[in-house]
């Protein structure tokens, strides 16, 4: 199947890493420490009406726009734009790797085995998550839509193994 040439693809394929995204930049849970907001520099959003019109099609069109807009190249040909997403979700997943590391080591978790165990469990998908991304990311110069596909729906499925690990804990954060 010629990449360039499906744009159903383009949207099929838009779609889960910006909810890969999205995941990624969402605190853990509610019921897991919750870490602060990953900073970020302010970008300028790509005006790029094909762009716009990309992100204007996911549940959170500013999100979309503010976290591809650092890797946004001026070309909006499919590849360029999947290219985009995976590279915004793997420094999303990047950031919350170095988060989850940083929880996981801090002193007022120690005596929590839970949290701990949730952290480190997080650290080894987001580590997976990240290794997945790199798989579809060299993908692209070969079109293959199903190595794609199926690299960052595995990424995505991470995120959620992750999540999964605080599910039924009680916040050790005070709200």
């Amino acid at each position: 199947m010629e990449l360039t040439n499906k744009k159903t693809v383009l949207v099929l394929l838009c779609f889960r890493p910006v909810l890969a995204i999205c995941v990624v930049s969402a605190p853990i849970t509610a019921s897991a420490p919750v870490p602060p907001p990953i900073s970020q520099p302010p970008t300028a959003v790509p005006s790029d009406p094909q762009i716009k019109s990309l992100c204007a099609k996911t549940e959170y069109p500013d999100l979309c726009l503010t976290t591809i807009a650092p890797f946004f190249n001026g070309k909006t040909d499919i590849a360029s734009v999947v290219e985009m997403l995976i590279k915004a979700g793997t420094e999303q997943t990047k950031q919350a790797n170095a988060t989850a590391t940083k929880m996981a080591a801090d002193p007022k978790y120690a005596d929590d085995p839970k949290t701990i165990s949730g952290l480190k469990g997080c650290y080894e998908m987001y580590d997976d998550a990240l290794d997945n991304m790199q798989n579809a990311m060299d993908a692209i110069p070969v079109h293959d839509i199903g190595t794609i596909e199926t690299m960052v729906s595995a990424a995505i499925t991470d995120y959620g193994t992750c999540d999964d690990g605080f599910t039924r804990q009680p916040n050790p954060v005070p709200d």
